[in-house]
């Protein structure tokens, strides 16, 4: 029995155990998720920085490791620059080495199972602690999606995954844009030929860097291109991606003032008060502040690849704004130090001045990455074209000759461009200081800014010879200082904005003026005292100085002017830099003809608007058509045997002028186009506009017709040897031809394209009065002209353009706001189709 009821016992304890067991095996766990982003990158490389990313040699593809997205599906804000870390090496298109394009900012958001690469509205905002009225402006303005991408894998963490490749090998940088914008053809990208660079894929702490080779190819390559690619059909570039860490939120923005000099960023914002403008502008700046915890700094980079001695000036001369930050308050912090040696220029942690070559001589410029939320610059970065230094010192050599270059000594070309590059190294990094243009500083006495064009300032010397002792400054000066002031000087925020005004009022009693490229660079600009590559503050007495060195070097012209061993007929392009040596100094006088006299004025300061004083005009007038009299326009007899025709192997470049002669030396074609340098000033249409409306509004002022009384009056046939006559009337085509062009213009006041008309018809009068050919020709041309029945002589038909020299490019250069041109003689390419920065801008 007692066996029994064991047994029993048993049994149920057995069939207890396999019941539990089977509601065990009901309630077990289950498996673990599967990770199958571990699963996809399973064999990638792995890279950590700002964002981690994976890279599979193998297909050369980039996959991108996103952090786990909020509820929104917000991955984060960065900021985003595509550019070219390769260049096409041509300066007219403007591709070049470490170019940069403009700073967006970004955000990453998951939507859908796609990420977004969202580029939000930053032109319209609301500065209000309101979410409902900041909600309002964002969805009133349409922000830019720039890409968007399949989320191929998820962690169980909520991280994900995307294969950015396709994001990279897009035309980012627009460059088939910018080759149909410079006439070079219609290229496209070619995906086959296409790829990221694995190797060339890199994590920094505060950034990462992607690279991809893309090629571009085109039927009908464009001259340019062909000029410098290996084939114009087919090249390749570089492209780089960066995507930044945002700034923290310890930057204060500083507000812009028309008087400080510095580039800015604008918007609306939409929650000013109303009684505020609701445009908003915050200049561009490092951030530069002095904390309990450490002291400031603020270091320069300069390119390991840019030789001795160049490198050495780079450095001496980025240098010279030690000096600024010091009255500024930071004693200490400014350095430039040659860039470590494994570092990457890249790297956003490091502000670089890079060296960049290219086929011709060409523009520098200097901009970098700024948050386009404030204004704040996040990393420096400046391009300097290496031809620039050879060209100066070709410059110093068509005016002193050769006999010094290479000596060490106070007039060695060699030296003298040295010193203007370090001059050029210190602007250029002025402008990623967030400083402009300051054309105005040439006026001051000493010379008072780097962020001037610097002419060299040369005299002749009592024993006639060219005196080169003043040719450059050095260290920044008194407008540099006070910019530097105004952007970084440490002020308590409560008492910010009334220190400001009390730098800028110092500023003013110290006659500080500031004019930048849109009062210079246009062709009808009025202000002579913003001007590129002048000098002084009077421009009447410098152009005659200016006239007086050219006359030197002209008659000292010949074989010293070259190397030895160097082709004579090299020597043509040496005598494009002494023959129009005084065509910046001539620009600015021309502006007195028309001319006002303003200032970048805020209510309360004073300033008003007035035309130049009569006899300034006068005097100006005068100065100016002494440059085309046949005595200034003659090149000597013994130049002009020197300037031998092209030896075998010795193309023909953008360096000569165009010859009506060849293979022999236009020289006659030369002194047109110098003429053309003073009939195209005088007859601008709006300098004739304003020289109508001025002096309807005061009898006293020059008028129209004054001008143009005096320019025949230059151009009018006198008792003269044969070979002086010949250049007179060859002054005297252009002339005629500058004024059909004006009167057959649409700008301008129609009573100054009537005025020209009249001054034609006078014209024919007085040459219908004389015998010979020549003048039955030029009365043939106006009577065509004013009978408008046949075909008009075009301005072509009288001259060439010179040789290019400043500007080149356009006021939209490449994505940076200080994009600078070189010395020599003018050409403006089309703008940009890129965006440009809010603090676009020139340099030189």
């Amino acid at each position: 029995m007692r066996t029994n009821r064991l047994a029993l016992a048993a049994v149920v304890a057995l069939s207890c155990l396999l019941a539990v067991s089977a509601e065990a095996k009901k309630k077990k766990e289950p498996p673990p998720p599967v990770d199958e982003l571990a699963k996809k990158v399973a064999g990638f490389e792995k890279r950590e920085g700002l964002l981690d990313f994976y890279v599979d040699p193998k297909n050369a593809e980039v996959w991108l490791e996103l952090p786990a997205p909020g509820e929104d599906g917000q991955v984060g804000d960065f900021l985003y620059v595509a550019g070219l870390a390769t260049g096409l090496g041509s300066n007219p298109i403007g591709l070049d080495r470490g170019q940069l394009g403009p700073t967006r900012l970004v955000t990453l958001r998951i939507l859908g199972g796609r990420l977004l690469v969202e580029e939000p509205n930053l032109r319209f905002r609301a500065l209000s602690e309101d979410p409902d009225e900041t909600r309002a402006t964002r969805e009133s303005f349409a922000p830019s999606v720039l890409w968007a991408g399949k989320i191929e894998a998820h962690a169980p963490d909520g991280r994900a995954l995307v294969n950015l490749t396709p994001f990279l090998l897009r035309d980012a940088h627009q460059v088939v844009s910018r080759l149909r914008q410079t006439g070079q053809g219609e290229y496209r990208l070619d995906a086959a030929r296409s790829v990221v660079d694995p190797t060339a894929c890199l994590a920094f702490p505060d950034n990462v860097v992607f690279q991809a080779v893309l090629t571009y190819a085109g039927d009908k390559p464009g001259r340019l291109v062909s000029s410098t690619a290996p084939s114009g059909r087919e090249f390749a570039l570089v492209q780089h991606h960066a995507l930044v860490r945002l700034p923290d939120d310890g930057y204060r923005p500083r507000r812009h003032h028309p008087q400080a000099g510095s580039f800015a960023v604008s918007f609306q914002d939409y929650a000013a008060p109303l009684d505020e403008t609701i445009e908003k502008r915050w200049i561009v700046r490092h951030r530069l502040r002095a904390t309990p915890e450490s002291e400031p700094e603020l270091v320069y980079h300069v390119d390991r690849g840019a030789p001795e001695p160049v490198r050495s000036a780079l450095i001496e001369g980025a240098a010279w704004w030690v000096e600024a930050f010091a009255e500024a308050g930071f004693p200490g912090a400014f350095r430039v130090e040659l860039l470590p040696e494994g570092a990457h220029p890249l790297d956003i942690r490091y502000n670089v001045i890079q060296w960049v070559h290219r086929s011709t001589r060409g523009w520098s410029y200097g901009g970098g990455v700024v948050d386009p939320r404030t204004g704040e610059m996040i990393k420096g970065h400046v391009s300097l074209g290496s031809l620039r230094v050879r060209q100066d010192r070709l410059l110093f050599e068509g005016l002193l000759g050769t006999a010094k270059t290479g000596s060490g000594e106070a007039d060695d070309p060699v030296e003298l461009a040295l010193a203007r590059i370090r001059q050029l190294s210190a602007h250029e990094v002025g402008h990623t200081l967030g400083l402009a243009h300051n054309f105005a500083a040439s006026t001051y006495a000493d010379r008072a800014s780097v962020m001037d064009y610097p002419a060299p300032l040369l005299a002749v010397a009592e024993d006639g010879s060219i005196d080169v002792s003043r040719a450059y400054g050095v260290g920044v000066g008194a407008w540099d200082k006070y910019a530097v002031r105004y952007a970084y000087a440490e002020l308590e925020p409560e008492n910010e904005a009334a220190g400001l005004d009390e730098i800028v009022r110092q500023g003013r009693e110290s006659g500080l003026a500031f004019l930048s490229d849109a009062d210079a660079r246009p062709r009808g600009a009025a202000i002579a005292r913003g001007s590129l590559w002048d000098n002084g503050d009077d421009p009447v007495a410098q152009l005659r100085q200016e006239m007086e060195v050219r006359r030197v070097a002209l008659e000292r012209f010949g074989p010293g002017n070259v190397l030895p061993g160097t082709p004579l007929a090299l020597l043509e392009e040496v005598m494009a830099t002494v023959y129009f040596r005084h065509r910046y100094q001539l620009e600015a006088t021309v502006k007195l003809v028309g001319g006002l006299d303003y200032a970048y004025s805020v209510r309360g300061d004073g300033d008003r608007a007035a035309p130049v004083a009569p006899e300034r005009q006068r005097a100006a007038l005068a100065a100016v058509l002494e440059t085309m009299t046949p005595e200034a326009l003659d090149i000597p007899e013994t130049a002009l045997a020197v300037l031998l025709p092209r030896p075998f192997g010795y193309g023909r470049n953008r360096e000569l002028l165009a010859s009506r002669t060849a293979p022999a030396f236009d020289a006659l074609g030369a002194a047109a186009t110098a003429t053309s340098l003073v009939v195209d000033g005088l007859l601008q249409p709006e300098r004739a506009s304003r020289q109508i409306d001025f002096h309807r509004r005061d009898a006293g002022q020059p008028s129209f017709e004054e001008t143009l009384a005096a320019l025949r009056a230059a151009v009018a046939p006198a008792d003269e040897p044969p070979r002086h006559a010949a250049l007179r009337r060859v002054a005297r085509d252009v002339t005629i031809a500058g004024l059909m062009d004006l009167a057959a213009g649409d700008r301008g006041l129609p009573a100054a394209r009537d005025a020209a008309e009249t001054a034609l018809t006078q014209m024919a009068k007085d040459l219908a009065e004389l015998d010979g050919s020549d003048a039955a020709s030029q009365r043939r041309r106006i009577a065509r002209f004013l009978d408008r029945t046949k075909q008009q002589d075009g301005r072509t038909a009288a001259s060439d353009d010179p040789p290019p020299g400043s500007p080149i490019g356009s006021l939209s250069i490449p994505f940076t706001y200080g994009a600078c041109s070189m010395d020599g003689p003018s050409s403006v390419a089309p703008a940009l189709p890129w965006r440009a920065d809010p603090m676009n801008g020139r340099g030189n």
